[in-house]
């Protein structure tokens, strides 16, 4: 049985306390630091100096990047579909002449 543990994650300066099963910990750490260096990177190109005006920007980036990325994924999916239906109906077709 998992148990859960608390950790502080800090994300943009703010530290939260999560519970969190241990074995997902390392994927929020990972987490935690992925969006703090997105927060650095747009730190240093935009003049920008509200935290919640940097989330947002870094929010917006990190979705549109995961959405890329969920439609790619989509399009080979459907790429090896098509694939595998041709292969299966080459299978199909070779089992009916080998049979006749």
């Amino acid at each position: 049985m998992m148990s859960d543990t608390s950790v502080t994650i800090t994300i943009a300066g703010l530290n939260y306390q999560l519970k969190l099963d241990a074995a997902n910990h390392d994927q929020v750490q990972q987490a935690a630091s992925f969006i703090n260096e997105h927060i650095s990177e747009f730190e240093k190109n935009y003049p920008v100096k509200e935290k919640r005006d940097i989330l947002a920007m870094v929010s917006l980036q990190m979705v549109t990047e995961l959405l890329k990325t969920k439609q790619q994924q989509a399009s080979e999916i459907h790429r090896l579909q098509t694939l595998l239906d041709e292969l299966n109906s080459m299978v199909e077709n070779h089992a009916k002449k080998v049979s006749s």
